[in-house]
């Protein structure tokens, strides 16, 4: 499927300067091969298609002997569709180099892994399940794999995103807990709705306390309430959630106008969901605040965002101890 040349606005520089496709020859390949062009577009960024074979490995005595035995048809196959989908976006305006490679591994995710690790980059992008609806993000064995750990930023493309009208970024969203991942997804979200002229969502869900008085424990910064009207607790949780947010708007330091919104519920995945079905064209979330320092990995409420929903989902990974 060819790509569509249309002008989109671009950054300057952007927060993704090298952008790893996981192309197959399917639907899910196009897909995902959309959305990096899409991102690797508005950030001028690189692009590199990588198709991954299987490979298989003899050992002896736990040692592995010799390179790994390739089917030769499935590799020339494999190695021809991805010159033709590299070739398609050669002159392409608006992204840097395009490059491509045919990897051996034990497994796709594997093999994406381990040449986002080699190749230093900064986001990988894969599609879709065919198994899923149309217009969805469903995830398929290597996105969860990747999910579980990637050495970079995650982005996956809902089923069909080849095949939209418009790839224009006018409309960007971001979950936002309070935590340190979250503050990296909203700065990157902010800097790519600031330099593509898109709107800018951010919403924050945060748990009620308790239907009867007492003490619960609300957020950071916060000191426990103890057995005051439910009315001013949930005032003065709200207070805090925007404090928290306007806060961390402020580290931003720009006057990009945001929309953002203070919610109570019980499922923050639902509220998120409810939000990308609003015409949003790219989601931000972040990592689990807990894992591998500089992976993305998910939690329940990413997970069971990036499940359902119906725009591409970008998940940032954990920040370093020494990351700002």
């Amino acid at each position: 499927m060819a790509v569509v040349d249309v002008a989109l606005p671009r950054l300057m520089s952007g927060p993704f300067g090298r952008i790893l496709v996981g192309y197959v020859p399917t639907e899910q390949g196009a897909d995902a091969r959309a959305l990096g062009v899409d991102l690797a577009r508005v950030c001028s960024a690189d692009l590199l298609l990588v198709s991954v074979v299987a490979g298989v490995w003899i050992e002896r005595l736990g040692r592995e002997i010799g390179p790994p035995l390739v089917h030769s048809g499935g590799r020339d196959r494999a190695a021809s569709a991805l010159k033709e989908a590299a070739g398609t976006l050669t002159g392409l305006r608006g992204i840097g180099q395009v490059d491509r490679r045919l990897e051996v591994s034990s497994s796709p995710s594997r093999g994406l892994h381990d040449t986002a690790v080699a190749e230093r980059a900064d986001l990988i992008v894969v599609g879709s399940s065919h198994h899923g609806p149309v217009g969805r993000v469903l995830l398929g064995s290597v996105g969860e794999r990747l999910l579980s750990g990637a050495p970079c930023a995650v982005a996956i493309a809902p089923r069909g995103h080849a095949a939209r009208d418009s790839h224009e970024v006018r409309r960007v969203a971001v979950a936002f807990d309070g935590s340190r991942e979250a503050q990296l997804a909203l700065r990157t979200g902010h800097e790519l709705a600031r330099m593509t002229e898109a709107g800018l969502h951010v919403l924050m869900v945060i748990e009620p306390p308790p239907a009867i008085p007492g003490q619960f424990v609300p957020l950071p910064g916060l000191e426990p309430l103890i057995a005051i009207e439910r009315e001013e607790a949930l005032q003065r949780q709200e207070q805090a959630a925007q404090s928290a947010l306007g806060s961390a708007l402020a580290d931003i330091g720009d006057d990009t106008k945001v929309e953002r919104r203070v919610l109570f519920g019980t499922d923050p995945a639902s509220a998120i969901l409810e939000l990308a079905r609003a015409d949003i064209d790219l989601l931000f979330l972040g990592s689990r605040a807990y894992g591998p320092m500089r992976l993305a990995v998910v939690g329940s409420v990413s997970s069971a965002v990036v499940r359902h929903a119906p725009c591409p989902v970008l998940v940032m990974p954990r920040l370093g101890e020494t990351a700002g």
